[in-house]
């Protein structure tokens, strides 16, 4: 959005979209489309989908919503006034770390007959053997699902009586912002994400890292649970200043959970937080 698209003359603006109000006061009468992520990265915000759905259709602008981090078992996007829906197929739908794709369909099929002419033009097509592996995916994505946003919850309620966690960000907790969106917007899918921040900074942030048996990536959506440190990795871009404006902070982790037994995990992280923290 800074770098490419103005190359192609299209201008973006950044807004916060858990309220419709920040939407509309800047659209401009050039506006095509908005686009959103249900559930933001890191730190688990909700989208006013329902208000920006309305917004969309008044102005007429498309609606553009990134549905990863819920996948369509956790919200179905098209049915909540959604003109396109985007998923990574490479996280939580393939699920295993090995297939990288992207999916895209919108509720006009003359639309999604143009998104898969310019796929093809545009020589996006997939290679057929990452396609089957995340088809193979596929058949497990409902088990996985159940299981990994069962121990989502699970882990998010112990981190936070968890000694040296200062927070825990997980959307249907109800100290979590939108706490009572994320409950009906949702319908009671938490998802596999779990954010928490421990005290210190960055020395306390790396001996967790050191005493936790757990891969450390950005990215998402592993059979196995993985760690994020946003700070090093996903928004190491940013500025401390703009982290911190966002609420992510030298000890603040994010946690894809996946489907090892839920005590497991939990013994893991608290003995690491321990070890890292002194508490």
């Amino acid at each position: 959005m800074g770098e490419e698209l103005p190359r192609l003359g299209i201008a973006t603006d950044l807004f916060d979209p858990t309220d419709a109000a920040n939407a509309e006061a800047m659209l401009r009468p050039e506006t095509k489309a908005i686009l959103i992520e249900v559930v933001s990265n890191p730190t688990l915000r909700v989208a006013d989908v329902e208000g920006l759905a309305k917004l969309c259709k008044a102005h007429d602008v498309l609606l553009i919503i990134d549905n990863t981090y819920t996948k369509p078992h956790g919200f179905s996007a098209l049915e909540h006034g959604d003109d396109i829906v985007l998923h990574s197929v490479t996280k939580l739908m393939a699920g295993h770390s090995d297939a990288m794709l992207g999916w895209v369909a919108a509720t006009d099929p003359a639309r999604t007959e143009r998104l898969g002419v310019l796929s093809a033009s545009w020589g996006m097509t997939a290679a057929p053997f990452d396609c089957w592996l995340a088809e193979r995916g596929l058949y497990s994505l409902p088990l996985r699902h159940r299981t990994a946003q069962a121990n989502a919850a699970a882990l998010a309620d112990a981190l936070a009586e968890t000694p040296g966690v200062t927070r825990v960000v997980y959307p249907l907790r109800d100290d979590h912002p939108d706490a009572q969106r994320a409950k009906t917007l949702l319908e009671g899918n938490g998802g596999a994400m779990v954010s928490f921040e421990i005290e210190g900074g960055r020395a306390e942030a790396n001996a967790l890292v050191t005493n936790l048996d757990l891969a450390f990536a950005p990215t998402l959506g592993d059979i196995s649970t993985t760690l994020s440190h946003p700070p090093t990795s996903s928004h190491r871009a940013l500025t401390p200043e703009g982290r911190a404006a966002l609420g992510i902070t030298e000890g603040f982790f994010r946690l894809s959970v996946g489907v090892e037994p839920s005590d497991a995990l939990i013994t893991a992280l608290q003995s690491a937080i321990r070890a890292a923290t002194g508490r």
